[in-house]
């Protein structure tokens, strides 16, 4: 993927890696499938979700938050102001 795309990132993961259907994800993450798919189309981004939502949907799809918000979070961790 050439550019950092939350709602493929979700897309990608739930559907090919998890082999997961958006109402399993939904779910398992405790909310409504509507709200899911609304990450996953892009229109609403998960970077700007509640903390617990956004948690949520990540531990469902064994996703690492920081690579889903942050396109070079592996710069980013660790490091301090």
């Amino acid at each position: 993927m050439s550019t950092h795309d939350e709602a493929e990132i979700l897309y990608r993961r739930r559907k090919y890696d998890l082999q997961m259907t958006q109402d399993e994800v939904a779910a398992e993450a405790g909310i409504n499938k509507q709200q899911y798919q609304r990450y996953e189309k892009g229109i609403t981004k998960l970077s700007k979700a509640a903390m617990e939502t956004g948690l949520r949907i990540c531990l469902a799809l064994e996703l690492n938050p920081y690579e889903v918000v942050f396109e070079d979070w592996k710069d980013m961790v660790g490091k301090k102001g």
